[in-house]
Parts: structure tokens; sequence; C-alpha cells
């Protein structure tokens, strides 16, 4: 009967290459031993590897409880890898461990090396077809089942070295791993044979007589060996528990260096890769997740939450997550009974107004005093509204309607004419007016002329016909911006689109989309995007970069955002909250 204790060792992984190392605990004396590579032949590829890979896993560890020859093996492993997706290529080694014996079965750049007696014996195994090799392990033995890569980087002399000499070889090779500059491909679990139980079995079975003369001296020779006995008992129990704590130890110490090493990275390319970074934190939120699932004692369970609490700060971190609070302002029923608005605006300077969707009129409320104002407006409900601070135009399908606010004036300042369709959103600029027309496509430039405008015109520059239909949010600062459905967020100047890369931006997608986008804010030298799907507000600079995000559960049901100096604003569920920049 032998004795087996593992130490796996993985290092980074990339967006086009993943490789682990898993092993399996069946019953007594059986275990199953993964490493798994996943490459993608196309370095782009949209293929999240770490899911793929996990389940394969998954599906190995499941199928080969009951692993007896190498057929059942090989049916097995044929069996979970059939799922893997065209364009990703599949490299493994199996070592299935049982009362001593050993079936590997391999494919790829893998190997295994066995130690004894001071002398290393090596299987390779082939990239064009499986492989399958039977052998034996005894007490002593150390056996390391790996990929190509990791051999490559600690170096034959220096492996053959620790294999041989090392009391502990897995602890030896973790760190030599993990400071190398590039890991990625590295998966290996090193298997060490420990001693026998059979030699104290059979001490146990067949205790040494002793035959004594008189009865006394047996009475006392017969209390001595059962004294003997129990601190024997005692003593193997107490070796258990020792064994016991020393693997669940290696167990945690494992997964506490993936951890770490994927963190290290996470913070050392988060803001020139946040794709990469968001896969390391998923691949870490993993191992966690897994040894969460493992029967462990409390002090380990403790120590796996610190792993999670650990992970957090690192996202947080690496993406600039600032998780506010939000502040009541006010509820718009106590402004006016049966108000109720999904959107909002602002004229900078302290006041937001509303579009009342229960009747024609805006109501406006001032910041500071909740002061409030009703105005109605005769031509009927108005689709959007833009301000400045002494006038308002209110947009529906018939015209736009001009308030003068301080003299309480109204007026028809644009009229409709065939070409409109769907007008859905107005802005101002240098007192020109923009509407923009889902239904064609369009935006319509209506140029000042003093106290009146000008007739309609294509701002968008000749040959530019971009679909406009998708739209959920558009801004006019001189550049106009426009914020899709889709997740795209889109800058146009003198009516020709301008590149606006994101660079930096941890999208939720691997598309590098927004989530769920519903509203836009564009100040000076930013934009603020509110993102539904992602219960947050991204902030970039004009410059395309990625700035930061403020997070709350609540975004997720916001309708608009208004920024107002040092405040932002979002309207939830007729609800204004308030939250610090």
């Amino acid at each position: 009967m032998i004795k087996l204790l593992t130490k796996n060792i993985v290092g980074s992984s990339s967006q086009s290459l993943w490789s682990q190392a898993q092993v399996a605990d069946y019953e007594k004396n059986h275990k199953l031993v993964i490493i798994l590579q996943l490459k993608s032949e196309e370095v782009d590829s949209m293929v999240d590897l770490g899911v793929l890979g996990s389940q394969v896993l998954l599906n190995i560890e499941q199928k080969s409880r009951y692993v007896e020859n190498e057929a059942q093996l090989q049916k097995i492993i044929f069996a979970s890898i059939e799922g893997v997706l065209g364009g990703v290529s599949c490299e493994y080694l199996v070592a299935n461990i049982k009362d001593g014996s050993v079936i590997f079965c391999g494919k790829g750049a893998v190997c295994a090396l066995i130690s004894r007696n001071s002398q290393i014996a090596k299987i390779d195994f082939e990239l064009s077809e499986d492989k399958t090799i039977n052998g034996f392990i005894k007490d002593g033995d150390v056996l390391l089942v790996a990929t190509t890569k990791l051999i490559e980087v600690i170096g034959q002399n220096k492996l053959k070295e620790i294999l041989t000499q090392d009391n502990d070889p897995g602890e030896a090779l973790a760190p030599l791993i993990h400071t190398t500059d590039d890991s990625s491909g590295v998966a290996g679990s090193v298997c060490v044979v420990g001693e026998s139980d059979e030699q104290m079995t059979e001490v146990v079975k067949n205790p040494l007589k002793i035959y004594l003369r008189n009865e006394e001296p047996r009475k006392l020779n017969m209390w001595v060996g059962l004294s003997l006995l129990a601190l024997l008992t005692l003593m193997i129990g107490v070796g258990m528990v020792r064994r016991v704590k020393v693997i669940s130890e290696q167990k945690y110490q494992t997964v506490n260096s993936i951890v770490e090493a994927k963190i290290t990275e996470t913070l050392s390319i988060g803001d020139l890769n946040p794709e990469r970074a968001r896969i390391l934190l998923a691949e870490a939120k993993t191992e966690v997740e897994t040894y969460l699932s493992l029967k462990l004692k409390d002090e380990y369970k403790v120590k796996a939450l610190k792993l999670t609490e650990e992970i957090t700060k690192a996202e947080e971190q690496a993406f600039k997550k600032n998780d506010i609070a939000l502040n009541t302002i006010v509820e718009l029923k106590v402004l006016i009974d049966e108000l109720k608005a999904n959107k909002m605006k602002t004229d900078g300077k302290g006041n937001l107004v509303f579009i009342d969707e229960s009747s024609s009129r805006l109501v406006s409320m001032n910041i500071a005093d909740r002061s409030r104002k009703i105005i109605e407006t005769k031509d009927g409900k108005f689709i959007d509204v833009s301000m400045t601070d002494a006038k308002l135009f209110g947009l529906n399908v018939k015209s736009v309607t001009e308030l003068n606010l301080k003299k309480d004036e109204s007026k028809t300042a644009i009229e409709a004419d065939e070409f409109w369709i769907d007008p859905t959103k107005i802005g101002l600029f240098a007192g020109n007016v923009y509407i923009l027309d889902k239904g064609q496509s369009e935006v319509w430039k209506y140029p000042t002329l003093g106290d009146a405008f000008g007739g309609r015109r294509r701002w968008l520059a000749a040959g530019i016909t971009p679909d406009l239909s998708n739209v959920v949010d558009m801004k006019v600062v001189g550049d106009i911006w426009f914020l899709t459905s889709t997740g795209k967020l889109e800058r146009y100047s003198r009516g020709a689109p301008v590149k606006f890369s994101m660079d930096g931006f941890p999208a939720k997608s691997e598309d590098k989309k927004l989530s769920e986008p519903s509203a836009l804010w564009v100040t000076e030298s930013l934009i603020y995007v509110l993102e539904n799907g992602a219960s947050r507000i991204s902030v970039f600079g004009d410059d395309g970069l990625y700035k930061s995000q403020y997070v709350n559960s609540e975004f997720s049901k916001a309708s608009d955002l208004v920024i107002v100096d040092d405040k932002g604003y979002v309207l939830i569920d007729n609800v204004v909250k308030e939250f610090s920049l």
C-alpha cells in the first residue's frame, strides 16, 4: 500500500494559451493526475480558454473514478475533449494511479519524469497522436507529470537535482516557476511516494510474544505490552493527523501561490490589457471557488475567503473602481402629485428639469433649496428638451417650442417638414438647434438667425451615412456624441466620425462594448456613460482613454444621468439620487 503526496504548480495564462494541473482523489490509494493545455490558433479569439478548460477537467475527473485499464481511460479522455471548439488545440497527460500501478495517456507537449534511486527516467509523448504507457511506482519514487514548458523553464539539470535530492520538490519548484518572466504554458503535478504501511500492519497483526515463568511478571509484561501498543497507536494517530495537516496546508499553499501570481500579473497589466486582467481575475476566482468546494477545516475556509477579498481589492485597483453610496435628493411625487419621469435635464446653474410623462408639463427643481416650478407646455408633451439658463427648447413630432423661462413666454421656433420621420433627441450648441431623426438616421441642424432659425440642413458630412436607429442618447458639445443600445460610444466632428478607442476599458464582454448603456453626459474633458448591465458609470477622457468607474447596484435601474459641478445625479424609479465624484 502506497501513500501519495501531491502538489500542483501552474504558471500564468494568456488569451491564446491556458494550462492547468489537477489531482482527483477517489477511494483509498486511487488518484488521477491531469495536465491539460489549450491553445487558440487565433491570437484575438473570443473563446474563453479558462472556462472551456475547466469543463474538460471536470468531465475527465467525474468519469474516471472507476477506470481499470488503458482503453477505458482513452475513451473517457476522448469523450471529454469532444466539446473543444474548432480553432482550439488540446494537449493532455493523464496519469491514473491505483495501488502502485500507473496508466499514462497523453498527447502533445507533455511528459512524465520518474525519480528513483537518484536516477531520472523520462517519458515523452507525441503531438500527432495519443500514447498510453503502463508502469509501477514504489516507495521513495518522485513522479512529475508536466508540460514540456515546465522542463524548459526549470532546466533539466536543476530539475534532476530537485527531484532526486530535495525533501519537498513541489515546494522547491513553485517559487522558480512563479518568479520567471514568462510562465505561460507551465503546469505540473509533483507526486511523492511516501512510506508503505505494510510493515507497520505486520507488526500490529503479529505482535512479539513473551513467555514468562510466573504469573505476576506475566501480568506486568502484559500491561507493558498494552501500554506500548497504546503508545504505538497514539503515535500512528499523531502521525496521520500531522500528515493530514501537511496535505491540507500544501493544498492551500498551491491555491494561494496561483492566486497571488494572477493578482500580481493583473496589477501590472490592468491599464494596458484590461481584457487579459479580467481573464486572470476570473481564473483566480475559479481557483478559490474550486478550493472552497472541498471539505475544508474552518481555518482554511477563512484563509480562502481572505483570498477572495484580495481578488476583489485587486479588481478595484486594476480597474479603478469606486464603490459609492447614493443619497436620495427627492422623490418626484413630493414635487407635485402624479409627476412621473424617466428623463431629466439641467441648465448647468443648479436646476433640474423633468419631462412629465403623465401630462403636458415640465417640472423644474432647484437642487440647493428644492424649490420647484411648473412649466405648462401648450404644444403637447415633449419627447426631449434642451436648455440654457434662460431658454428651454422642447421637441415633439410636429415642432420645436421655445420657452423663455424668465418671461414665461413660449413660441414655435421650428416647424416640422416632410423629412421628419422619427425625431427623438434635441441638442443646443452656439445657439444652433440639432435634432436626431432616428427614422432617417440623420442629424438635422437649424442655424440661429438671432431671434429665429434658418432652414433645415443635414449636419453629417457628404458621404457619411451611419446607422443611427439604435442611438439611446446624444450630446452636442461642438462635436456630437452618440450612445447606442448595441454598446457603442461614437464621436463625430464636423459631420464625420472620429476614432474613439476606449483604451483600457474593462468591458464586461470580450468585444469591448458597453453593457446595456442608457445615458450619456459630456463635460469639457470627460465622458460619463451609465451602464445598466454593469451597474456602473464608466468615465473616459476625450482622448479615448478609460479613466475610472463608479459602482453601485442601483445603477442597474437608473434611467438618466446628469453631472453638475462635482456631483452626479441619477434618476431611479422616479427618485433623484446623488453621489460625489
